[in-house]
Formats: C-alpha cells, sequence, structure tokens
C-alpha cells in the first residue's frame, strides 16, 4: 500500500468517525454501548464507567462489533466536568442529553482497522477547522432556519424530525439532535465557510 492509498482510507475512516455516534467498547471481559461526540481538538469524548478507567486493554468498535465496523484499539484518558475541559462533557450533553456516567474520558486512538486496512491512530485525531464558525451557524439555523432544517434533513436523509437542533458542523456535514438520536447531513462538498453550509437550508 503506498502513501496515498493510506491517506484514502485514513480520510474514509475519519468521514465515518464522523458520520456516526454510537459504539460499542471492550474492556477487559466486559463490554457497553455507548455515545460519543468528536471534541473540537479531534478526540473522541465518552462518559465512562468507573471499570472502563480501570488499566486494561479498550477495544472499540463503530458504530458496533459487525462486518463494516471500524475496530480500535484506543486509550482512555479520565477528566473532570469542571473548568477548561467542561467544554467537552458539554458537547456530549448538548448532542445526546443527560450522561448515565459521572466519569468522563477522552479516547485516543491508538491503532485503527476499517476494511482490513490498518490505520495509525493519529491520523483520526483531526481538529475542526470550522471550530470558530459553529456557534454561529448553529444559531442561524436553530433560531432562524428550522423550517429550512427540517426540509433540508427530510430532504437529505429521508428522516422527518419534528423539531430538530442542529448541535455540531465540521467540513464533512451537519449534525442534527432528533429525539431518537442524531442525524447527520452530509456535505456533498466540503464546507469551508459559514456560507458554504448555510446555503444547503437556503
Amino acid at each position: 500500500m503506498d502513501s496515498f492509498d493510506e491517506k484514502q482510507v485514513a480520510d474514509a475512516a475519519w468521514e465515518f468517525l464522523r458520520s456516526n455516534s454510537t459504539a460499542t467498547l471492550i474492556f477487559g471481559e466486559h463490554s457497553n454501548a455507548l455515545s460519543y461526540v468528536i471534541a473540537p481538538t479531534g478526540e473522541l469524548v465518552i462518559p465512562a464507567m468507573v471499570a472502563m478507567l480501570q488499566p486494561c486493554d479498550v477495544v472499540m468498535y463503530v458504530p458496533e462489533y459487525c462486518d463494516n465496523c471500524i475496530e480500535m484499539h484506543v486509550s482512555l484518558q479520565q477528566f473532570l466536568p469542571t473548568g477548561e475541559q467542561g467544554i467537552f462533557a458539554d458537547r456530549w450533553n448538548i448532542y445526546h442529553g443527560e450522561s448515565p456516567d459521572v466519569q468522563w474520558a477522552l479516547v485516543a486512538i491508538d491503532m485503527a482497522r476499517f476494511h482490513e486496512m490498518f490505520i495509525d491512530g493519529e491520523s483520526l485525531c483531526r481538529k475542526n477547522p470550522l471550530v470558530d464558525i459553529e456557534a454561529s451557524v448553529r444559531k442561524e439555523l436553530n433560531v432562524q432556519r428550522t423550517k429550512a432544517v427540517r426540509k433540508t434533513c427530510l430532504a437529505k436523509t429521508n428522516v422527518d424530525v419534528k423539531d430538530p437542533v442542529v448541535v455540531g458542523v465540521d467540513p464533512l456535514g451537519v449534525d442534527i439532535r432528533a429525539p431518537f438520536g442524531i442525524v447527520r447531513i452530509p456535505a456533498s462538498e466540503p464546507f469551508r465557510s459559514v456560507d458554504d453550509v448555510l446555503a444547503v437550508f437556503a
């Protein structure tokens, strides 16, 4: 495999991670289904049971263990939902509601496998280049364009979300919170500006 192929696989895996929000975590002899978000800095954020934070091998399958999943060997770093890192827990709660656990962890990807190809974990930790405009775009869509968001969501995903709430924006798409989970509207071309995003909901 040459370097170009490796980049293609890493890009496809990153897009797959972005397009999902649920996973199964295997730690020791235990497993747990959970939801995750991707922080603006690129790390995955999860609520964590105390047992997850004990020293052991941890494997994360997205969206679950199946033929087409991403298998990731990961390390968990506990953080407190206060101070500077509190924004990570806040982001998870915005996406998924109140956490079922009081412990929190950042997920560092050590190595991943996708479509039988291995990927260096560092290539799957990517900052969101739209972080500076995300809040303003969310506000515009959630306050001024709620009908357009619902209409576009139905047209692009065939899912009718009665009261959609835009919770995340990145170059590859827009995340919408629905009563049953997260619906993602993928970008046909990577978003680079506020106008690029808003044009989808015109």
